[in-house]
Parts: structure tokens; C-alpha cells; sequence
């Protein structure tokens, strides 16, 4: 009888633990089929394609040579130049650059020398080959360009950089913000990008009041361009190539500029990397068309180019959508653009350099519907400096592109 019962129990239990087994499993099954219903979603909405490699946010340090190396296996930079990404962006950069920082001069695993911390930690690393800065400070991370004066921005200025957007869910990301400073109470911020788990930012500037627009972070483990302009008073803050704050009256005077990172992660093993590059900062910007009447031509330094190469950044598309407008609305108008370099490199290569990149912008124009014999295109190389070309600043604002009307 005894062996019966214990026999019935065993079988029993068995059962039991089968019946229990298969719920388990179907709740696994289950939960990956919604995972996966939901990563498609994302990747419909960010505009990501799919691919047989899903692991596409992986990030590697390698502490080879000792150097700091980060791999990122997203084509972020391939697809966010594409023009059409940017075809409806509107933001023109200053022509007279007074903060430029490409890190090409600074030493990998070493504090970034043209930057003062306020708070937290920071380094130079290399992400995908190309140095940048990262936070490595969880709660509060802040740093600020070096400047001699205290109050360096004035009233029409515009800023750009490139922040590094982490995979939040590789890296157990639930939180992360992005403070912007614009005086030295660093203590406050003056403008707030949240990016939360549901893959979308959300911020205010100048106060609570003035949200700004709720979009898709993107790509993610990938770069995104940070742009803002000020013009007494005026103050557009774009993501990418969308504007996402525009602010009739700032209710502050900026005089400082300050970056703020910080996250909260449940990853136990690595700190996720908070990173930014190609800091820029620079004076004027926004008055292309008054400035072609009265002057006759319109020169800027903000159409960015990859090193040695004639290739345009996407987020230079600002002023390219700017000239085809104004061609548009002026038909009768012709304009030479001539190319300048810095003098890295040789007379001739920076010859060629010049007039490739001069060709490259007629092509975007072009490709917007502006015939072709409204344009000539000249290149200078560097024979006509603006400075001494000794300083980031110096060398980036002879890399210019002139539009002269004719």
C-alpha cells in the first residue's frame, strides 16, 4: 500500500511539474514573440532596417597600446549623412568660429585639455576610430570649453556637437539625461533633453513651460547631431535634422556653455558610454540673404566636410537648403563658390581639395532642381588665409566655402 501511494505521488508530481514545465515554456514563448513584435515596431519607427545581425549595439573596449577603443557596428554615419535625411533642415551656423575641438591634438585615456570639469569625470577615448570625450560619472557628469573671458557668447552664436545615443536596452539603461548650461550657476540647468526607455527625448528650454517636441532618439549606439542657434533672444534647438525648441525670448542672457550627461543603468559590469565629439561654437549665423545684398556674397565655414575628402556632412544641409531657397526666389541670380582650405597638407592636393569641395556643394544644389549653369565653381586652396592658421580655430575658419554673386 505504501509503495502504491508513493508510486501515485511520483506520478503526480511528475505531472505537476510537466503541466508547470509547458506553462514556463509557453510564457517564454510567448514573451519573445511579444519582444520581438516590439523590437520590429522600434525599428519601424527609428527607421532601422533589418538585418541578420541583431547585435548591432555592441560596444567593446580593447585597452591595447593603452588606448581606450570603443567599436560601434552601426552604419549611423553613412545613413544620417544621406541628403534627403536633411532635406528640410534649416540651421546655419556662425561664420566666425571661437571654440572649434576635433580632439585630433589630444592623448587617448587623458583628460581633454581644452576643457574644464565641473563636475564628475571625463576622458578622451576612441570611438569607431575617431576620438571623442567620455562622461564617466553615473549621477552628474559637466564640463566646459576653456575660455579666457568669462562671458564669451554675446548675443548671436550658434553651438553644435555630436552626442553618442547608447543601445538602452543592452546597456539597461533607464534613465538618461542631457543638461545644457548657459551661465556658471551650473547648480541649474538652462535646458533638459530626457531620453527614456521608450526610445523618444522629451525637454524643455529656458523653463518647464516651453517643452520641446517629443521625437524617436533614432538609430540607437549611434551618433546624433545637437545644433542650437541665438540670435537676441531667439534661441531653435535641433536633434538631427528636426527642430525640436523654438523660443521667441530666452529668459536668460547666455553668456557660458556647459554640457551635462548623466544615466542610470542596471548594468553591474560597465558604466554605458556618455560621449560627445566636434565641438563647435561660433558667432553670427542665420543672415544669409541680407548679407548676399548687402555684401554680394555669403561666406561660411559651416558646411563640414570628412577629413582630406570632398565628401559633405549631412548636418551642413542647413545652408545648402538655405542657397537653393534663395535661388529659388531670386531666378535671375548666379553665384561662383569657391572653395578655401586650411593649410594642412600641400599646395597642390589643397588645390584640388578646394575646387572637389566646391564641386560637391554645386552637386547638392543641383540635385535640388537649381540648373547647373547658375553655378561656377573656383577652387583657392589655401592661398587666401584668413589668419595664421596655428589654432583649431584659425584652420577651421579658413575651411570656407564662398557663395559670390555675379
Amino acid at each position: 500500500m505504501k509503495k502504491t501511494t508513493n508510486l501515485l505521488l511520483a506520478v503526480l508530481m511528475i505531472f505537476a511539474f510537466t503541466e508547470t514545465s509547458h506553462a514556463q515554456l509557453w510564457k517564454k514563448l510567448k514573451q519573445k514573440a511579444e519582444d520581438a513584435i516590439v523590437k520590429e515596431v522600434d525599428k519601424t519607427i527609428n527607421g532601422d532596417t533589418p538585418s541578420e545581425d541583431e547585435d548591432d549595439g555592441n560596444v567593446e573596449q580593447s585597452d591595447t597600446e593603452q588606448e581606450t577603443t570603443v567599436e560601434n557596428d552601426s552604419d549611423e554615419n553613412t545613413s544620417m549623412d544621406s541628403p534627403e535625411v536633411w532635406r528640410n533642415f534649416r540651421y546655419v551656423p556662425g561664420e566666425d568660429v571661437i571654440f572649434y575641438d576635433d580632439l585630433s591634438s589630444e592623448q587617448i585615456g587623458e583628460f581633454p585639455s581644452r576643457w574644464d570639469l565641473v563636475k564628475g569625470g571625463a576622458e578622451v577615448v576612441k570611438i569607431n576610430g575617431e576620438k571623442a570625450i567620455i562622461l564617466v560619472a553615473e549621477n552628474a557628469n559637466i564640463i566646459t570649453p576653456l575660455f579666457n573671458s568669462e562671458e564669451y557668447l554675446g548675443e548671436e552664436f550658434t553651438i553644435e556637437y555630436d552626442i553618442m545615443i547608447p543601445n538602452l536596452e543592452e546597456e539597461q539603461i533607464w534613465y538618461m539625461r542631457h543638461d545644457l548650461h548657459f551661465t556658471d550657476n551650473f547648480r541649474v540647468h538652462d535646458a533638459e533633453i530626457e531620453i527614456k526607455k521608450a526610445a523618444r527625448i522629451e525637454g524643455w528650454a529656458a523653463s518647464t513651460n516651453f517643452k520641446m517636441e517629443s521625437i524617436s532618439i533614432g538609430t540607437q549606439s549611434a551618433w546624433h547631431h545637437i545644433s542650437i542657434s541665438y540670435y537676441k533672444g531667439k534661441f531653435k534647438m535641433y536633434y538631427d535634422s528636426k527642430r525640436v525648441s523654438n523660443i521667441p525670448k530666452f529668459d536668460l542672457e547666455p553668456s557660458i556653455f556647459a554640457i551635462g550627461l548623466m544615466c542610470y543603468s542596471k548594468n553591474k559590469t560597465q558604466h554605458p558610454y556618455l560621449a560627445v565629439k566636434n565641438i563647435r561654437i561660433a558667432h553670427g549665423g542665420g543672415e544669409m540673404y541680407n548679407r548676399i545684398v548687402a555684401d554680394g556674397e555669403y561666406v561660411t565655414n559651416g558646411i563640414i566636410f570628412d577629413s582630406g575628402k570632398s565628401t559633405i556632412k549631412g548636418s551642413s544641409q542647413g545652408i545648402i537648403n538655405q542657397i537653393v531657397n534663395i535661388l529659388q526666389e531670386n531666378t535671375d541670380w548666379e553665384f561662383d563658390i569657391i572653395g578655401h582650405t586650411d593649410s594642412d597638407g600641400t599646395d597642390a592636393s589643397n588645390l584640388t581639395l578646394s575646387k572637389n569641395r566646391a564641386n560637391a556643394v554645386k552637386e547638392a544644389i543641383v540635385s535640388q532642381g537649381i540648373a547647373a549653369d547658375r553655378l561656377n565653381v573656383i577652387g583657392k586652396g589655401e592661398s587666401q588665409p584668413l589668419n595664421t592658421n596655428r589654432t583649431p580655430e584659425e584652420k577651421a575658419n579658413n575651411r570656407r566655402v564662398a557663395f559670390v554673386k555675379k
